[in-house]
């Protein structure tokens, strides 16, 4: 169990195909479900715990080790598939047929697995802060200073407190302990829901305009990742059927830090009205 990754009591499980999915459960009072993925939840249980005031919540941690079946033809694995595969298994071990979904950036990786997969699983999506691109990247402001270690200047694009912000981060970083995996060799799968697809542009299109799964989209005016993929990102409310889409002005990519409250309420309002009957 990758308790650490956690913060607060975690649980796992072991699937029968082997993997073990470490996860904290929140809200058990609450009779609608929802999971939620990402590589750990710390600085984001917050939105997590404000979820649970609604929700049942499983806050499930995608695992980069342990047993893999969705495997390239040139041995690497998968990830993205991976992930998806590990919340399609663990809700069917849980013996949950239907939920919603929230991820945050990476963590909207499993949510269009099952877009793509198993929309039969989802009463709707919440894909914050990250969607589907389909034109290209208008910059890479995120990945030029993530590449070249300016750690300290990535944040403060990030963050708007960030005298708080920068403690919250620093309490993470020694959960986590020493041995944190380097995510270089997950990037291509962790902020790229096309390659779900195989980078096929057109039929990803084709799913989002007649997908029948309510998506929102949440985005931040001062986020890079946003402004990095501005035109793909602007286009999405043109070409996912019936999308919820909404830009916080001034919010940046660690929401969670600065006002984890407001993501969940817009999580509330999107899920209040996504299946009212509108025209």
């Amino acid at each position: 169990m990758e308790a650490n990754k956690i913060k607060g009591p975690a649980k796992c499980v072991t699937l029968p195909n082997g993997d073990v999915i470490t996860y904290a459960e929140r809200g058990e009072q609450n009779k609608e479900i929802m999971f939620t993925g990402a590589l750990y939840h710390h600085t984001f249980m917050p939105v997590v715990e404000e979820l649970a005031k609604r929700f049942h919540v499983y806050a499930f941690i995608m695992r980069t080790h342990g047993v893999v079946e969705e495997i390239n033809t040139d041995g690497s694995i998968h990830w993205a598939n991976q992930w998806g595969k590990d919340l399609y298994d663990f809700a069917n071990y849980l013996g949950i047929k239907k939920f919603h979904y929230l991820g945050k950036c990476h963590g909207t990786m499993p949510g269009w697995w099952l877009i793509k997969n198993h929309p039969e699983m989802l009463y709707d999506f919440c894909s914050f802060f990250l969607g589907p691109h389909t034109l290209p990247q208008n910059s890479n402001v995120w990945m030029e200073a993530s590449q070249n270690g300016k750690m300290q200047e990535l944040l403060k694009m990030s963050i708007r407190n960030i005298e708080s912000g920068l403690k919250k981060k620093q309490e993470e970083l020694k959960c986590l302990g020493p041995n944190l995996e380097d995510t270089k060799a997950l990037m291509k799968y962790m902020g790229f829901p096309e390659i779900l697809w195989d980078n096929d542009i057109e039929t990803m299109e084709y799913a989002l305009k007649t997908t029948n799964v309510p998506i929102g989209y949440l985005f931040g005016s001062e986020d890079p990742l946003f402004n990095d993929f501005y035109d793909s990102n602007m286009k999405l409310p043109f070409i996912t059927k019936k999308c919820h889409f909404t830009i916080l002005q001034g919010e940046r990519h660690l929401m969670e830090l600065d006002c984890p409250d407001r993501i969940a309420d817009e999580a509330f309002f999107f899920i209040s009205q996504a299946h009212k009957n509108y025209a």
